[in-house]
């Protein structure tokens, strides 16, 4: 699995401006390590290839704080197939989508590349336990 990195400046985002629990969140697919401020088409890929500018929105599970702990649960999962061209990728950036920010993203360590004439399919399947959030 990637390591997961929370992006600089969002801790106190999440914790004063956002309503984390109705907010919608999105997956989106990056090249660069996203910052703060999310602008579809441009933080996450173009759409081509199969992978759609803006990533793949996704319910909320759970949004709940439970002995101090505060737990955003997002369900699962995303997924691109690749046609065409295809795409390239290092990043799954965790985005919400009603404050276009960007919360944190899983670095893959290196671009994953995917294969439209092969119809590549990446599936991104978050924690169901422990969340995408947890403050």
């Amino acid at each position: 699995m990637a390591a997961y990195n929370i992006v600089a400046g969002s801790r106190e985002t999440l914790v004063e401006s956002m309503n984390a629990g109705s907010d919608q969140w999105a997956f989106a697919l990056c090249l660069t390590a996203p910052n703060l401020a999310f602008t579809a088409g441009t933080t996450d890929l173009a759409t081509s290839g199969g992978y759609t500018a803006g990533g793949a929105n996704v319910s909320t599970t759970s949004s709940a704080e439970s002995a101090g702990v505060y737990k955003l649960v997002l369900a699962a999962p995303a997924v691109w197939t690749a046609s065409g061209g295809g795409f390239t990728f290092r990043y799954v950036a965790l985005v919400n989508k009603t404050t276009n920010q960007v919360a944190g993203y899983w670095d893959y360590g290196s671009n994953v590349v995917m294969n439209g004439a092969n119809a590549d399919t990446f599936t991104f399947t978050p924690d169901p336990t422990n969340g995408v959030i947890n403050i």
